[in-house]
Formats: structure tokens, C-alpha cells, sequence
């Protein structure tokens, strides 16, 4: 049975018991990350650097379900103070291992609210989480991360985009890669409802968008092409087409 992070909830699979994180190394998606080379690794820093530049100007980040570190681990030294939480003991250890310094610091936390006090954060950031969760799940996740935040505090909230070409490419990764989506993604969220999401967990000034259309597939040509059209492929095609979603949430004063 998997567990969530910041909930009192555990979860089944929509058909059985649901899949095994454990089954995971430690470490798996940062060894990905890492490669710096081909489609999946360019889709990890795209997608990292999207965060990154969200969280220009928040100083006290907190990442939920942060995994082997690896987002906190590409920020810039000294932009912010990060901490990552997570479940799984062994990415946690490796977290601390490889990103773990002045300014990032990672912690297991247990199943249950969060264990910080409110305005403790900036910002928070939950990097294609919510997808494993069952709903009820996520407001309840969503609305302990507004919780801890400050009154003005952002929230960035990422997903695949169901209602975009991702199912074909859900499809051909869990085929070809080292893991299978169809067993983990349990919630599909598209537009409307990721906003309604956020807007149900107490979420105001929600924006939603897509990104990440045809320029990380370059990566498997040139990773130099793959930058080249992410600058020029057009913003509203990517905004309407995107195989992500990308979505801001603020915290309205006395939430």
C-alpha cells in the first residue's frame, strides 16, 4: 500500500493494492536527471528549470514529495533556504548524501499533517505528486501546503496533462523505460480540474498552464537542439498543447 505525503490517508491502486514505491532505488530519477543526455533526462532539467524560475524571489522553500533531492540540488547556491520532505527513508538518505548543505536540508517526515508551523515558508513546491494520489487526498495535501505558508506564500503545483498527447507518450515510456505510469498515476488531471483543485484546497489567484510540448524529444538528436526549441516554439501553442501542467495557487490572508 503506498503511503502520501502530509495526509492522514493511505491509498489503494485503482485495481489492487497499489503500486510499491519501495520498489524504487534510491536515487533512481536522479541517475536519470543526471545523464545528461537524451529525451527523459532534458525533461527533468526543462522541468526544473521551469520551477527554478518560479521561485525567484521566495526565500524559504519547502518541497513536498522532493524525492533524491534533485530539484533542491539544481537550485542556485544561496537563492534560497530548501527543505525536502519525503516518506521513503532511503531517497531521503540520498538526498542528504549528494545535495545536503548550507541551504538544503532534506527530512523524513511521518504520514500525517505536516509538521511545521504556519508562515514557517515562502513558497512550496509538489513536482508531479499529486497524480499517485486519490483526490480527497490531494485538497487535504494542498491545504496542509497553504497551511504552512505565509500569507501571500505561492504554491507550484505540476502534473501531466491528460486532456494533451500525454497518454500516448504515458503509454510508450512505461513500455520502454524503467517504470510503469499506469500503475502509479491514479488521479488524471487535466485544466479545470487542477484549478478546481487548488481552488478547493483554499488556493486563490489560481493560474493554470501547459508546458513542455515538442522540445525535450530533440534531446534525443541534440540537447543543444532541445534548447533551441524550447525558445521558439510558441507560447500559446505550448500553453494549449502542453504535456504538463503548471499551476500557481497563493495564500489569501487569515487562510
Amino acid at each position: 500500500m503506498t503511503r502520501s505525503v502530509g495526509t492522514v490517508e493511505t491509498r489503494p491502486g485503482p485495481g489492487g493494492p497499489g503500486f510499491d514505491y519501495d520498489r524504487l532505488p534510491a536515487g533512481y530519477y536522479d541517475h536519470v536527471y543526471r545523464a545528461g543526455a537524451g529525451v527523459q533526462s532534458k525533461w527533468h532539467h526543462m522541468k526544473f528549470r521551469r520551477f527554478a524560475a518560479a521561485l525567484e524571489g521566495f526565500h524559504r522553500h519547502l518541497d513536498i514529495g522532493c524525492g533524491p533531492g534533485t530539484f533542491i540540488g539544481s537550485l542556485a547556491e544561496g537563492a534560497h533556504s530548501s527543505l525536502g520532505i519525503d516518506i521513503a527513508e532511503p531517497q531521503i538518505a540520498y538526498a542528504e548524501t549528494h545535495y545536503g548543505g548550507p541551504g538544503r536540508s532534506f527530512r523524513t517526515i511521518p504520514e500525517g499533517p505536516l509538521p511545521f508551523k504556519p508562515a514557517s515558508f515562502d513558497a512550496v513546491t509538489l513536482i508531479e505528486l499529486i497524480e499517485h494520489l486519490p483526490r480527497p487526498a490531494n485538497v487535504e495535501l494542498l491545504r496542509n501546503a497553504l497551511g504552512v505558508l505565509r500569507p501571500g506564500g505561492r504554491i507550484f503545483v505540476s502534473t501531466p496533462n491528460y486532456r494533451s498527447a500525454w497518454p500516448l507518450v504515458e503509454r510508450l515510456v512505461s513500455r520502454v523505460g524503467g517504470v510503469d505510469y499506469s500503475e502509479q498515476h491514479i488521479t488524471r488531471f487535466h485544466r479545470a480540474s487542477l484549478r478546481s483543485l487548488l481552488e478547493d484546497a483554499g488556493a486563490t489567484d489560481v493560474t493554470v498552464e501547459g508546458y513542455m510540448l515538442a522540445a525535450p524529444f530533440a534531446a534525443g538528436l541534440s540537447w543543444r537542439l532541445a534548447d533551441t526549441l524550447a525558445r521558439l516554439e510558441p507560447r500559446g501553442l505550448t500553453n494549449r498543447l502542453g504535456l504538463l501542467l503548471f499551476a500557481t495557487g497563493t495564500k489569501r490572508d487569515g487562510h
